[in-house]
């Protein structure tokens, strides 16, 4: 096994013992210890910043993801020529949302009951922001890194991918409209989700290659 895979594996592994530890709890009403601590440490965040956050969080959310997804498409199709990927992030992109919305559902955990800094019209847990965005740019990070050669261009598309995805996560909880276990558990199933996706494309791919 490839030192690269073994990693990947570890942290899907991971990602499934946090995805079913988390909606088990929250399905049972319990409440998490992490979750106190980490919106004490963002309620530090100065108010300054929130429009910054304001920003970030679009990136989340279906207008900025449709607008990226515009770009990207546009580039896969017009420029790269690379159908199977446009259609590949298309479909677990829009098939990841309707997951999201179906465990919103199951699990039915309400919104803090803090002032909302943005707009919401959905259940909590896990984050749509954090499903929805890891799936949709992992793969753009995905597709991207493809086609490259250099290991450090390589690292940099994925230091990068991973900071932004951060950043939406934190801006969901610093802007007081998940708690810290909502964005965890978003990441734990958009990593699952991504990665059956990935395994999927990849699959299409060698069968289109003979």
């Amino acid at each position: 096994m490839k030192k690269g895979n073994s990693y990947t594996y570890l942290l899907l592994g991971f990602a499934i013992l946090i995805a079913i530890y988390t909606s088990i709890k929250v399905a049972a009403k319990q409440t998490f210890w992490l979750d106190d601590k980490l919106a004490d440490i963002f309620a530090y965040v100065p108010d300054a910043l929130n429009p910054f956050f304001l920003l970030l969080t679009e990136l989340g959310d279906k207008k900025g993801i449709g607008i990226v997804a515009l770009i990207v498409l546009v580039w896969l199709l017009l420029i790269k020529r690379h159908f199977l990927g446009a259609a590949a992030i298309a479909l677990s992109t829009a098939l990841g949302n309707e997951v999201n919305k179906l465990l919103k559902d199951w699990i039915a955990r309400p919104r803090p009951e803090l002032e909302h800094l943005a707009h919401v019209d959905s259940l909590s847990f896990p984050s749509g922001h954090a499903m929805v965005g890891l799936t949709f740019y992992f793969f753009i990070a995905y597709l991207v890194i493809e086609g490259m050669n250099s290991a450090l261009a390589k690292r940099i598309v994925m230091t990068v991918t991973v900071l932004l995805l951060l950043l939406i996560g934190a801006s969901r909880v610093i802007l007081q409209v998940h708690y810290p276990t909502d964005v965890i558990g978003g990441f734990a199933f958009g990593y699952i989700w991504v990665l059956a996706s990935i395994f999927i494309y990849s699959f299409f791919k060698k069968k289109l290659r003979k």
